[in-house]
């Protein structure tokens, strides 16, 4: 067990590593697309930069991880439960250490935008967990269909996609405080929809993975 942690130990700053480089590229996007960009405000933003590259990495790392390391681990003699518990104990460790980078910086740069964001989290939290769960559920169909595997990268690609246009035109409209906390004040109430669905989808991850978990073949 105590080799299993310290291998997701490891792939957690490995991911942290990609999420933070993908938060860089949105903020390089928005910081040559904005005009009178108001820097001051831009340090409160930038959590939530942080915040859409761990849902795409998340995306993207844990379908992978499930079509690449899961069966590593097994073919290196784990056993299925510690597997299990050590890709949940990742998953943990990633939306903690993002949820309190963003809360830290949201606490060095106090502001409207930075109040509105720290009331947030436990909005935020929900989606981190459902990201999570999306991209945990969408590898273990991959590894049971092979089929869904061109779904899935036209999903991943489109969201990608899509998330830097958006912010490359919300940064060329400009990035007031008013218009950001505008923004961003529609995170501040958790709706019972989102509260719901965090629970469902995290306990369908756990339900799916450890069905495949139970009859995956070990190949050498």
């Amino acid at each position: 067990m105590k080799r299993n942690l310290r291998f997701w130990t490891r792939y957690t700053w490995e991911s942290a590593g990609a999420t933070l480089s993908c938060a860089a590229v949105l903020a390089v996007i928005a910081l040559f697309g904005a005009e009178g960009l108001d820097f001051g405000t831009f340090a409160t933003v930038m959590p939530y930069f942080l915040l859409v590259s761990a849902i795409l990495m998340m995306l993207m790392i844990n379908t992978g991880c499930q079509t690449l390391y899961v069966p590593l681990l097994l073919s290196m003699g784990e056993t299925r439960r510690n597997v299990l518990l050590g890709f949940h104990y990742y998953r943990a460790l990633i939306i903690a250490v993002t949820l309190a980078a963003c809360a830290l910086i949201w606490l060095l740069a106090p502001g409207e935008v930075s109040a509105i964001g720290l009331r947030s989290i436990p909005t935020l939290l929900c989606v981190l967990i459902i990201a999570s769960a999306a991209g945990s559920v969408m590898g273990t169909l991959f590894v049971k269909w092979k089929w869904l595997g061109m779904v899935v990268i036209i999903l991943l690609c489109g969201v990608a996609g899509g998330t830097v246009g958006f912010a490359g035109a919300a940064a060329g409209d400009g990035l007031s405080i008013a218009k950001t906390a505008d923004i961003v004040a529609h995170l501040i109430k958790l709706p019972w929809w989102l509260l719901a669905a965090a629970p469902v989808s995290l306990g369908l991850d756990i339900g799916f993975q450890w069905l495949l978990l139970r009859r995956q073949e070990v190949k050498l």
